[in-house]
């Protein structure tokens, strides 16, 4: 135990024997309120409470994080530890918003590793698209649709999001019907406005918008 972090002994995951340049040695660093680092795991009692050789909870309090970004791995990446994550999740606490100079702000977090985690979607924006989608819009507009905030219009004018309803024009080549269907329903009332209403209510932050 330091000012800054007590370091526990990690029950989910074993060091990994056939990772070269590795050699960890089974302990999970916990930051202290001092150290002023955002940890998703916490400790019972609070990290600033333990001393050497207490024993102690290890775990996630429920907690409301927005993703900032999915990583996939082929072969699973190589850390030191197993299980090897095939995947990563880059999160950001409620009421922080992505500073784009800031590569460490991020936590990253294996949603399938050792540990006994339960994760809840409460809300993913555009829920009913997927990133390639070209959809026509009330003016008669054409987009594609890379992420939530990431809209392109083909005629590169203003604005710079679709006013719905939107129409479903491709999606991996000619959409089905039902998929059509699926996106004219989900488009029938509201915005994009509402969408990033929505959004802002649960995160308290703005998003990551990309400079076009």
């Amino acid at each position: 135990a330091s000012r800054y972090h007590v370091s526990v002994r990690c029950p989910w995951l074993e060091a990994d024997p056939q990772a070269e340049g590795f050699r960890w040695n089974g302990d999970r660093a916990l930051p202290t309120p001092a150290a002023r680092e955002w940890e998703i795991f916490r400790t019972e009692p609070a990290e600033a409470e333990l001393t050497s050789g207490d024993v102690c909870r290890v775990g996630i309090p429920p907690t409301v994080v927005h993703v900032l970004a999915v990583h996939h791995f082929d072969p699973p990446l190589v850390t030191g530890m197993l299980p090897r994550p095939a995947s990563y999740l880059e999160l950001l606490p409620r009421g922080e918003t992505h500073d784009p100079e800031d590569e460490d702000q991020a936590y990253a977090l294996d949603p399938a590793g050792g540990e006994p985690i339960r994760i809840e979607l409460l809300f993913r924006p555009y829920a009913f698209l997927e990133p390639g989608d070209e959809v026509a819009d009330r003016a008669g507009r054409a987009w594609r649709f890379d992420a939530a905030w990431e809209w392109h219009p083909f005629d590169g004018a203003q604005p710079r999001t679709p006013a719905w309803p939107l129409a479903l024009l491709s999606r991996r080549g000619v959409p089905t019907p039902d998929e059509g269907t699926a996106v004219a329903r989900a488009t029938a009332a509201g915005s994009h406005a509402t969408e990033l209403a929505r959004w802002t209510e649960l995160t308290l932050a703005r998003p990551a918008i990309r400079q076009q």
